[in-house]
């Protein structure tokens, strides 16, 4: 007999009882499979949430989406395309609704799965997508299908005729035929490997894969995949002791209502938006929802959380960002964003509009800086339950993506979250930090004309590290990069700075991505980045740079590089910023903003910036030690 996640009665407490279909699977499962196979029902998948997942230990996974539905209510065209016959309207597929749910566990959720398909890619086969139809037969599957199907015959006929009557070339018929055999093998692919009725449920229970073992998913896979499936709980005793500030203190208290919290870089707002977030848990016991706009912050809120020294389920902690949880949402319900614009999608202030939107008596969202005024609304509309708490969390001086700010100066938001709560003190820095002096001056050159200067409290918790000091600017030209890193590796080496407390970070990927390819070339040391390295030839870019971003972890051991709209919501000892000739004044003030103690500058021949930084920061001359000896002394 299979082992269930979570328990049968437990499943039976949830507020949301299975379907008919969903018990029907779910009993059938845990009866005619072993105890070497793990069920997982309705496993929350930071925003996913398939029906049923099997996984066997050196075997693979099987994700199941049940519908309860009456397949003549539907029909499918040639292009494999769902619509509801009652007003014609398109629908996303059950077929790729469970494949976003694959796509996303490479994507998304497994961190590093997807660079593990780069390098094996026969692990995708081991991911196995099925639909289970609980109202439909074989022959109900078959009937559903045969009109698209017949459509493409009728078309495949007509392209052959048009060619035997040399009313076409061979390039077009050739071209065509191509066409329509690929949408042919489509729709024989979803009716015949991925629908599922009572009557073959044995194309599940007797998957190859899972009566065998396969070396490609190890251990440490299947670790990966038992973490997100079955998250861990986390005690008290794994947190740290946190010295909370007066008003971080008073902003960690979790209550019904809306607030919105801003601060000086530095403040904090991480680790209030961390503890609020364990209290609110504790206070209601229910899921918190967490959103940002950078992916990469995901993992440092995580980090953040782990720090809270209280008991919890770490099931209970959604963190995504405002995007991906969108299409998440629409994946859920079914939803196309067919012809439309997909920038306007997430702003059509009516999307779930007759939806059963899953909503959260908690939300919390950081870096509302970035957020469109109506990505907000969304989520208060659809996904906030009634007097439920939801807070914003900001700093309008971060505004590198130019959003639009309010008559005050300040991030423009809804109304009704009230006045702006402010955290002036900064822990990151002590009050005679050289880094928290070059950021008050930089505000006063540059963005005071902009924005409200923030007024700095004095600070006596957070002391700087003792030996710490690097305090440097640096002229570059774009056919010198090589000297800038030798410039780097001299200073590392003279201040003894470990690689896992630097971090390199630009606006320009391009830049940034040559001093990676030199660092891992003529150095040999290992890096991580928020990006594809410069001889990645692959054609999912987009992909594995998402892919990079969720794996990317504050404290690898390693040196770190990134872009500074990535890096935007982190912090570390040691920052080299290496600034282009046209970057904007809040995307300097971030970068500034990302160190804790120490502080290089590396300005571009052609920036205006150059006078501001030789007046605050010590000159770098030629470095003293090139590339060559450093492998050498290595």
């Amino acid at each position: 007999m299979a082992i269930v996640f979570p328990t049968i009665e437990n499943i039976k407490r949830l507020k949301v009882q299975p379907t008919e279909g969903e018990w029907f699977l779910l009993n059938y499962l845990i009866d005619k499979l072993d105890d070497t196979i793990e069920i997982f029902f309705q496993p929350f998948l930071n925003g996913d949430r398939p029906d049923i997942v099997l996984m066997k230990k050196g075997a693979g996974v099987i994700i199941i989406e049940v519908k309860d539905w009456k397949l003549d209510s539907y029909r499918v065209d040639k292009e494999n395309q769902w619509f509801v016959k009652k007003g014609d309207r398109l629908i996303r597929s059950p077929m790729r609704q469970v494949l976003s749910y694959k796509s996303n566990l490479f994507r998304q959720h497994i961190s590093g799965l997807f660079e593990h398909r780069l390098a094996k890619p026969t692990i995708d086969k081991l991911i196995a997508p099925f639909v289970y139809f609980h109202y439909a037969s074989k022959s109900d599957i078959a009937n559903f299908y045969q009109s698209a199907i017949n459509q493409i015959e009728t078309e495949i006929e007509k392209n052959n005729k048009r060619f035997r009557n040399q009313e076409i070339n061979f390039d077009i018929y050739t071209k065509v035929s191509k066409r329509l055999n690929k949408e042919k093998e489509v729709i024989d692919w979803d009716k015949y490997k991925r629908c599922v009725t009572k009557d073959d449920l044995h194309k599940i229970t007797d998957l190859g894969f899972l009566k065998s073992v396969n070396t490609t998913f190890d251990s440490s896979i299947y670790n990966n995949f038992k973490r997100i499936l079955q998250p861990p709980y986390h005690t008290k005793e794994e947190g740290i002791e946190i010295v909370y500030e007066k008003k971080q203190l008073e902003y960690t208290k979790s209550m019904p209502g809306f607030a919105k919290i801003k601060g000086v870089a530095g403040s904090g707002k991480t680790v209030v938006l961390a503890k609020r977030a364990v209290n609110a848990h504790k206070r209601h016991g229910d899921i918190v929802l967490i959103l940002t706009f950078n992916i990469t912050l995901r993992s440092y809120i995580r980090d953040r959380i782990s720090d809270v020294r209280e008991d919890f389920d770490w099931g209970y902690f959604y963190i995504n960002y405002y995007h991906q949880h969108i299409l998440q949402t629409m994946n859920q319900h079914n939803m196309e964003i067919g012809d439309r614009n997909i920038k306007e999608v997430y702003k059509d202030i009516n999307l779930f509009e007759g939806k059963k939107v899953e909503k959260y008596k908690t939300i919390l969202i950081d870096e509302a800086q970035d957020y469109d005024p109506e990505w907000i609304k969304i989520i208060r509309k659809y996904f906030l339950e009634e007097s439920g708490e939801m807070v914003l969390f900001g700093d309008e001086k971060q505004n590198i993506y130019e959003s639009e700010l309010d008559e005050n100066r300040n991030i423009r938001t809804p109304n009704g979250f009230g006045a702006w709560l402010k955290l002036n003190k900064s822990i990151r820095h002590k009050k005679d930090s050289h880094i928290l002096k070059l950021a008050k001056e930089y505000q006063n050159k540059f963005l005071s004309t902009k924005y409200e200067i923030d007024s700095y409290e004095e600070n006596s918790i957070q002391q700087q590290i003792a030996g710490f000091g690097l305090n440097k600017v640096a002229i570059y030209s774009d056919n010198n990069i090589d000297g800038m890193v030798q410039t780097i590796y001299k200073n590392i080496e003279e201040q003894n700075i470990h690689p896992d407390d630097v971090a390199i970070i630009s606006s320009q990927i391009k830049k940034i991505q040559d001093v990676d390819d030199i660092i891992r070339s003529r150095t040999g040391e290992k890096t991580i980045t928020t990006f594809e390295p410069k001889d990645y030839s692959g054609s999912d870019i987009d992909g594995y740079r998402r892919a990079k971003k969720i794996a990317f972890n504050h404290h690898p051991g390693l040196v770190k590089l990134s872009t500074i709209h990535s890096f935007k919501g982190f912090e570390t000892s040691t920052i080299f910023l290496i600034l282009e000739d046209n970057d904007r004044d809040e995307m300097v003030y971030t970068g500034i903003t990302r160190a804790k103690f120490n502080i290089m500058v590396f300005i571009h021949e052609n920036s205006r910036f150059k006078d501001f930084f030789k007046s605050y920061l010590a000159f770098e001359g030629s470095p003293k030690i090139s590339i060559n000896e450093l492998i050498k002394n290595n």
